[in-house]
């Protein structure tokens, strides 16, 4: 799976710095539903799954 992953532009996480161990990528708010429905099915494999999202604000990304 992490080919399919990386194809289509995740990264991965070693959990350094307190974030989650884990694959992520960055997208905008719209696209959020069409990117669930691909990671259940073609990831996942689970209708009910429930990948863990963070909504980013531009404060967030450029608190210092």
């Amino acid at each position: 799976m992490k080919d399919h992953l990386k194809a289509r532009g995740y990264r991965w996480s070693d959990g350094s710095g307190g974030r989650p161990k884990s694959w992520w990528i960055e997208i905008a708010e719209e696209g959020l539903d069409d990117e669930l429905r691909y990671l259940r099915a073609e990831i996942h494999r689970w209708d009910e799954a429930d990948p863990p999202t963070k909504r980013l604000t531009a404060f967030d990304r450029f608190k210092a």
